[in-house]
This record gives structure tokens, C-alpha cells and sequence, in this order.
């Protein structure tokens, strides 16, 4: 399989354009090819601890110009998700961060969340990532979800790379309250399909002409070929060549960096 003149690249964040706030070298001349070919792109990030407004102003800072429409985020498709299924009307609980629960509030939802106690029963259970989850917190969306709520995840990330190593993800928050409660949360974010549509009906792309570019085989990689689109894998996040190798799920193609992707482009375009 080689590259192609693709309509449409997608990117994840972490690992793959930045680690923390440092930019990975090579994402300026990426950007500059996709600008001078006419390629759209797309920010898709399982990420729900900063608003799309957030992400839109760390691109700017890197010297690169994004859109509402070049950003996606678990939080953002979670709050779409909430609209079509219950309406703006609905009794929420959320575990999580400033980055979700703004996102929630500009949607026009009113909700409980942390330590608040609901006075009445809920709809849903919403979490997302919270570093200062505790014991607290889990009881109250626990109770809530074995109450009758439905259990809403954002994503399921088990970690994420900063320049000083691997961190804990989402997943520590979601794992606490699927173990605690016994149910299983509906997840919105990579792999499920939802972020990647959602990113291709704002782009007017089909899948057959976009490439995914992720670090992570399980979110980026396995989204990307449960709905049809190319994917290329770079060395920069979480996975390595050695993983790859010996687990099931397969990109189709591998990078060691952005500034390697950006030199096979060069070659298609």
C-alpha cells in the first residue's frame, strides 16, 4: 500500500504534533505541505480537559491557524451526543474537568458535578478525565449510575506521553466507576466512530479520501480502520515499532516522526 493525494488528514494531538506544551519538530513544514496542496485537516482528540477554543489557541501559538471546524474533541462530540439523545433539557451528572464542563455549559446543558449531590434522579452520568478524583466523587456517580443513570464516557485513554514520561489518562476515572458500579459506559470518543464522522460531515471528506495519523493503536489506529481510512502510525507518543509488531491491530503505515511523514507527502504531491 503506498500514500496517495488524500482530501483529508486527520491528526491526533499528544504524541503526535506535541508532547505537554513543546511541539514536536517538523509539525510547521507539515502544516506548510498540507497548506500549499490544498489538504484539509482535522484535530481529533481524546482530550476532554480543554475546551476546542483551547486547542484552537496552542495551534495558534505553534504558528498554526485552526478553525472551529479543525477541531474535534471527545468533550465536544460527547456534547453533540447528549443533545441528540436527551435534548438540552437533560438532568446530567459530570465527573471531569474545566475542559468538559465548559464544553457542556456552552451547549447550553445545566448539570451537577464533583461533589455536588444531584437533588433529583439524573439521565446520565458524564466523565471524563479528573486529576483530582476521589473517593467522594466516585461514590456519588456511583450510586448514580447503579440508580438507573446511563454511564456516558468521554474515552477510555489509559495514558498519555508529557516530555517527562507516560501519565495516567482518562481511563483511571473511567475504570474507578465501571469497577465500582458494574456497568459498562457508552463510549463517544476514539475508537468509536462518532469523533471520526462527525470531523468527515464538517470536512465533506468520505473515508476512502482521508488519513488518519495517530500514536495510539487502540484509539487512532483501530478507529481510523473500523470505518475505512487509511492510517499511519508515528513513533513519537505511546506506541512503538516493537508493539506494533506483535499486537493485532495494524496501521497502514508506520512513521518515526511528523517530519517523516511530511517527507513521503512530499514524494505523492
Amino acid at each position: 500500500m503506498k500514500l496517495k493525494k488524500y482530501k483529508t488528514i486527520l491528526l491526533d494531538g499528544d504524541g503526535v504534533l506535541w508532547k505537554s506544551d513543546d511541539p514536536i519538530p517538523g509539525i510547521n513544514p507539515f502544516f506548510d505541505l498540507l497548506a500549499k496542496n490544498g489538504v484539509q485537516w482535522a484535530l481529533l482528540t481524546n482530550n476532554n480537559t480543554r475546551t476546542a477554543q483551547n486547542y484552537i489557541d496552542k495551534l495558534g501559538k505553534f504558528g498554526i491557524p485552526a478553525g472551529k471546524n479543525s477541531v474535534f474533541t471527545s468533550s465536544t462530540v460527547t456534547a453533540d451526543y447528549l443533545l441528540n439523545k436527551y435534548g438540552p433539557d437533560a438532568n446530567l451528572h459530570v465527573v471531569g474537568m474545566d475542559g468538559l464542563t465548559t464544553t457542556l455549559k456552552e451547549a447550553g446543558f445545566k448539570f451537577t458535578s464533583g461533589e455536588q449531590r444531584p437533588e433529583n434522579g439524573v439521565d446520565a452520568v458524564v466523565a471524563g478525565m479528573d486529576r483530582e478524583i476521589n473517593l467522594l466523587k466516585i461514590t456519588i456517580a456511583m450510586r448514580l449510575i447503579i440508580g438507573g443513570a446511563d454511564f456516558i464516557a468521554t474515552n477510555t485513554d489509559g495514558s498519555f506521553p508529557t516530555p517527562e514520561g507516560i501519565n495516567p489518562g482518562t481511563g483511571m476515572v473511567i475504570g474507578a466507576l465501571h469497577y465500582a458500579s458494574g456497568i459498562e459506559p457508552y463510549v463517544v470518543g476514539k475508537p468509536q466512530p462518532a469523533i471520526f464522522t462527525t470531523a468527515l460531515n464538517a470536512l465533506g471528506s468520505l473515508p476512502e479520501e482521508t488519513l488518519m495519523v495517530g500514536d495510539r493503536l487502540e484509539t487512532d489506529i483501530l478507529g481510523g480502520n473500523k470505518i475505512g481510512i487509511q492510517t499511519a502510525a508515528v513513533l513519537t507518543g505511546v506506541t512503538s515499532r516493537e508493539e506494533i509488531s506483535r499486537l493485532d491491530i495494524k496501521p497502514d503505515f508506520i512513521f518515526e516522526d511528523i517530519s517523516a511523514l511530511c517527507e513521503a507527502l512530499k514524494k505523492v504531491y
